[in-house]
């Protein structure tokens, strides 16, 4: 039975159409089978014997030689899975493009290989006719490119020219466009502006003359009154104050002439003198209820602006909460001093809320309260000076918070 197998094997080996050669680790070639023949144009007894690099030109013997040795050493020296292509050299002396594949096994203790040889020759002439028609084919699509980049560069360049002239004109339309908005803008401004000025300047002026007025009237025993009327008048002299302050701050705002004063204070020491400060102002009823950082270090900021900052949201606090109505305010400290102040008041509506920051904005609810308008533009920019954010959350007829956050600046 294995005689007859072997006797199939051969047959198998003998008759297939793919030429194989089997080599010693000296790539001598042991054995051959019949397609060589047809390959290389060798007899299989010529080839006995013979070196495995008898088909390759001379030239390449000694490197090709090195590779085979270096691979029967190391089969993971050169990647022989995949079907190498070389030039071979006929019987004859013509050339002939062969595809060389190699696989390395062992029989009784040795080492040998199997060289796969097959006659490529068609096929690279086939290759070669297709890259030559693909050559051609590609200088053609390269002239007509031409031809056609040429067409393409002139009509861009006459797109090009009516570009520049349109944009020409489009771009001294929208100067002279710009130009009237601007102007009409600084004209709304100005009146808007001396709009406000009027207004909040009249009612504080009519107060300090009436509170004056009666002073002047008073005896001598009537010394409740004149108290009364002087506070009147120490706090109109002091919202006029804050109105000027406010002015002021806008200029230097717009001219970019704003120099921060940073210094090293007690963050809770301020705040209460914030809040005693304003509770002068509180309506009837009112109250505010203050928790402070329980850790709360000094901080490096300009203490000056940001009293400004904070006072005048908790100013807004009070002015726009009803009487007898709570207003809190908690400090917590981590990377940032946060300030959170609450209050139950008439809230912003949700239309305006995107426009509160504006400067001379005013919500729609508060038309019959004084105000300029600009109050939060200005601290909005001053928290962003200092290097702090500020945000808000709000609904109408039940209350606002503000949270600012202020680096503390704290050298380590």
């Amino acid at each position: 039975m294995f005689d007859g197998i072997e006797n199939m094997l051969k047959v198998a080996f003998s008759t297939t159409l793919e030429g194989v050669l089997l080599t010693d680790s000296n790539a001598k070639i042991i054995v051959a089978n019949k397609a060589i023949e047809n390959c290389l144009g060798y007899k299989i007894e010529e080839l006995i014997g013979k070196d495995l690099h008898i088909f390759l030109p001379k030239p390449l013997h000694k490197i090709h030689r090195k590779h085979y040795l270096a691979y029967f050493k190391d089969p993971s020296y050169l990647a022989f899975e995949n079907a190498r292509e070389v030039e071979g050299l006929h019987k004859n002396g013509s050339k002939v493009a062969l595809e060389l594949r190699l696989n390395l096994f062992e029989y009784n203790g040795e080492k040998y290989a199997k060289a796969y040889i097959s006659d490529i020759s068609r096929r690279k002439e086939k290759e070669k006719q297709i890259q030559i028609e693909k050559t051609k084919l590609q200088e053609k699509v390269n002239d007509k490119t031409t031809e056609l980049e040429g067409m393409v560069n002139r009509l861009s360049q006459t797109n090009n020219d009516l570009e520049v002239e349109v944009q020409q004109k489009v771009r001294a339309r929208n100067k002279l466009r710009k130009s009237l908005l601007a102007e009409r803008e600084l004209s709304q401004l100005k009146t808007k502006f001396l709009s406000l000025a009027s207004h909040e300047f009249r009612t504080p002026l009519s107060g300090i003359l009436t509170s004056a007025t009666l002073i002047d009237k008073f005896k001598t025993n009537n010394q409740s009154d004149i108290t009364k009327h002087v506070g009147v008048i120490k706090t109109m002299v002091n919202h006029l104050n804050n109105i000027l302050n406010d002015f002021m701050s806008l200029e230097r705002l717009d001219t970019g002439d704003i120099h921060y004063k940073f210094s090293s204070f007690e963050f809770n020491k301020l705040m209460k003198e914030i809040i005693n400060k304003t509770n002068s102002l509180l309506k009837t009823g009112q109250s505010i209820n203050y928790s402070p950082c329980e850790i709360c270090p000094n901080i490096y900021q300009d203490k000056k602006i940001v009293q400004i900052i904070i006072s005048n949201i908790l100013f807004n606090a009070i002015k726009y909460s009803p009487e007898y109505s709570p207003i809190d305010v908690t400090v917590t400290s981590s990377e940032y001093i946060k300030i959170i102040i609450s209050d139950k008041g008439i809230g912003i509506p949700k239309i305006d809320q995107k426009n509160i920051f504006k400067r001379f904005f005013r919500a729609s609810n508060v038309s019959h309260l004084q105000g300029t308008g600009i109050g939060l533009n200005i601290v909005k920019a001053n928290i962003e000076g200092l290097g702090g954010m500020i945000q808000f959350r709000s609904k109408e007829n039940e209350g606002t918070t503000f949270i600012v956050e202020l680096p503390k600046n704290i050298a380590t």
